[in-house]
């Protein structure tokens, strides 16, 4: 599609020709504002950016003239990316890293640290089980499914899931009497 068809699509219908503008030229839009926030920004700032950017080019559409399009876009692309990164640097002088703040541990999070480390070895405990005591275990005690559910899930029927849950909880508290 060239330029003044784009343009005259825009015109007529304005969700069809935002279409194929941005068929046309997400990539090239998408290039340029990559290039200039790569070091300074995330992906999200990079998308974030080219949201703003195409919003802001179907805004002006009416002063964009199709034998300029490609310029007009690219530069607008340009201009925008960098008043972002400009925007990220300002952002980061009054940021502190999260590495350079030393926060003593205090007993409550000395408490929560050793039980997130037992909440691991149990889910590793239980992963080490098998299929399918491990799925039963953890739809039964993590999600609160009924036997009748896990039986579905798991192809078994309620009684014999039942089962199955009873040994694997036996071989579950032998192994984790063993990890204490």
């Amino acid at each position: 599609m060239t330029d003044q068809e784009l343009q005259a699509l825009m015109d007529s219908d304005l969700d069809a020709g935002a279409k194929a503008l941005y068929r046309q030229y997400a990539q090239y839009m998408y290039a340029i504002i990559f290039r200039i926030l790569r070091d300074c920004g995330s992906r999200e700032d990079v998308e974030d950016c080219f949201a703003e950017t195409f919003a802001e080019i179907i805004q002006h559409r009416d002063g964009i003239h199709a034998e300029t399009m490609k310029a007009y876009i690219g530069q607008a692309a340009r201009n925008r990316a960098l008043n972002y990164a400009a925007s990220l640097g300002r952002q980061r002088k009054h940021t502190i890293p999260i590495d350079s703040i030393h926060e003593p541990v205090t007993e409550h999070m000395q408490e929560e640290l050793e039980q997130k480390a037992a909440q691991q070895a149990l889910l590793q405990k239980i992963k080490e089980l098998g299929e399918p005591d491990a799925t039963i275990l953890v739809q039964k005690y993590y999600f609160g499914r009924t036997m009748r559910e896990i039986g579905k899930m798991v192809g078994l029927n309620p009684h014999a899931a039942q089962v199955r849950c009873g040994r694997a909880l036996k071989k579950l508290r032998k192994e984790m009497e063993e990890w204490r």
